[in-house]
């Protein structure tokens, strides 16, 4: 059993899991806030405060219980409190699960740029409850089937295959086994690639636009769930994978990929998407994109798909190509 806990705050307003409630009794429970404003430093310092006033030993562990921010920035301060904590990463959303929970990446924002500050260090345990998943809603089921489907596309035709004979995005109890799939692919690419050299670097597809579209609606004081951001970013990079595409077959097959995607968005959040592509400026987009973390002195790098399941990294994407990629992939919708 974990010495100390940082929690998502949904915890204490719905004290559903005894142990927490036991933990909070006892004074070692912090209770966190989810949400992009929690991953800041000065979120992060009020954390290390609350060790030290604790005097927690860096014999003991931590457990940080809660979706992919709270993670994020609880297991950032608890690999950096006197060089480093025993850690306990309990993810409590499908996003969390396939994604952030895995990997040992641990950071917050900074000037207004996602995931700027951080650490690469993996926790000692991560424990994952299927049954959790049966609270979430709609947005928080969409934000995890995004990045499972950003698994399957990078790593795993078969994944991709199974997850596009939906129309909608399922229920959490129709999707163990590919829940199951999807964290595979994650553990086995980081396990391949654990500083993020190379390989590791397909797991940011979509992201590079993604990302930058959370930056410019966190800018204009606006909440954009990450999964909608994702899948709207995975879309622009298919199209402009297909754009590269060797033969008309996976030309084809990636387009089809995009418009997955997108029934799934517009039969979901409809009008997030019509909002999105109705105000975005472009110029402001691409600003936030060249400060990517994956950029180097060449410009702008995206992931590439040269067929669904091999995905390259480190590939030059111009602001003309973007353009034209968001058009092809978003005029319409």
């Amino acid at each position: 059993m974990p010495d100390w806990f940082i929690v998502d705050d949904f915890f204490k307003r719905k004290p559903i899991i005894d142990w927490i409630n036991e933990s909070a009794e006892k004074g070692r429970v912090f209770w966190l806030t989810a949400g992009e404003e929690c991953k800041s430093l000065a979120q992060v310092e009020k954390l290390l405060q609350w060790l030290v006033e604790n005097e927690v030993k860096r014999s003991e562990s931590v457990a940080v219980v809660g979706g992919g921010t709270v993670l994020d920035s609880g297991l950032f301060a608890a690999s950096i409190y006197q060089r480093g904590l025993r850690k306990w990463s309990i993810p409590t959303t499908l996003l969390a699960t396939v994604d952030a929970a895995i990997g040992g990446k641990n950071g917050v924002n900074f000037m207004g740029i996602k995931n700027y500050v951080g650490t690469i260090t993996q926790p000692d345990f991560v424990l994952s409850d299927f049954r959790v998943f049966e609270t979430l809603n709609e947005r928080d089921v969409l934000n995890g089937w995004m990045e499972m489907t950003k698994h399957g596309l990078i790593a795993s035709a078969a994944l991709w295959n199974k997850m596009k004979e939906f129309k909608r995005i399922p229920k959490p109890s129709e999707m163990h086994s590919l829940i199951e799939d999807a964290s595979t692919i994650k553990k086995q690419l980081v396990e391949a690639d654990e500083i993020e050299f190379g390989l590791r670097k397909t797991l940011n597809f979509g992201h590079t636009v993604g990302h930058a579209l959370e930056s410019v609606a966190t800018a204009q004081n606006k909440g954009l769930p990450h999964g909608i951001a994702v899948g709207l970013g995975m879309m622009c990079s298919l199209h402009w994978s297909a754009s590269r595409a060797e033969s008309q077959d996976i030309e084809g097959e990636l387009i089809s990929a995009a418009k997955c995607i997108e029934q799934w968005l517009l039969a979901e959040v409809p009008g997030t998407v019509r909002a999105i592509v109705e105000g975005v400026d472009l110029t402001t987009l691409w600003s936030f994109m060249k400060k990517d973390k994956k950029n180097d002195a060449l410009g702008v790098q995206e992931i590439l798909l040269r067929e669904i399941g091999q995905a390259t990294w480190n590939e030059p994407l111009s602001f003309a190509d973007f353009e034209t990629s968001w058009s092809n992939a978003l005029g319409g919708s």
